[in-house]
């Protein structure tokens, strides 16, 4: 029997749990990388195959040797043919495109299609010189040039076209004198800027296209 004053007998609770006691998991565990990362590797792969797959259907290859033109050691790089008034202009296009050529490429370079793996044939289609600045005597002091050509890279055997541009511009200002004799000098020396302008970006867009 109870006594005064004495409430109802606890109930013993749960036995304590003691560190020895815990057993460890069994259950395995997910070593490899969470599953949004995982997605996301799965997205990139996939978007690297379709930007690889896309180049192939343009018609661009990826070598890894930079200046090397997959099977191509040498190519004919013939004299430009010149439709404007502008003499000679397309004799320094030309040399500047071969000097370009041969620095950066690995292609063997030789004046003509004969003999070579692949031409490249260039006609330059307009040469026009503009006034852009005006003294208060109302005298040309700048000047700009504007060239525009068509550029094809082929095949010799297949006559296949590997490379085109057919509307290339370039432009370049350049300041006059009074003189009449340094005005062509500069002029000379201006189409000369151009065409090494030209031929580099011609080189570079041709080895990189590839």
């Amino acid at each position: 029997m109870r006594g005064p004053g004495q409430g109802a007998p606890k109930r013993p609770g749960p036995p304590a749990i003691m560190p020895s006691m815990i057993v460890p998991s069994t259950a395995p565990r997910h070593l490899s990388v969470p599953l949004r990362e995982r997605f996301g590797l799965v997205a990139l792969s996939a978007g690297v195959a379709a930007v690889l797959l896309a180049f192939t259907a343009c018609g661009y290859r990826l070598t890894g040797h930079a200046g090397a033109l997959p099977g191509v050691q040498t190519i004919g790089i013939p004299t430009f043919v010149n439709r404007t008034s502008r003499p000679q202009l397309e004799q320094r296009i030309t040399e500047h495109v071969i000097d370009e050529f041969t620095t950066r490429g690995r292609a063997r370079i030789v004046p003509s299609e004969e003999g070579a793996q692949a031409v490249l044939k260039g006609t330059i289609l307009s040469y026009t010189l503009n006034p852009v600045a005006i003294s208060e005597l109302g005298r040309a002091t700048r000047y700009e040039i504007l060239i525009t050509a068509h550029v094809t890279l082929s095949e010799v055997a297949t006559e296949k076209v590997l490379w085109e541009d057919d509307h290339f511009l370039f432009k370049r200002q350049y300041d006059v004198a009074a003189d009449p004799q340094s005005f062509v000098d500069q002029e000379i020396v201006a189409i000369d800027d151009v065409a090494t302008d030209f031929a580099r970006s011609v080189v570079t867009s041709i080895l990189e296209g590839f």
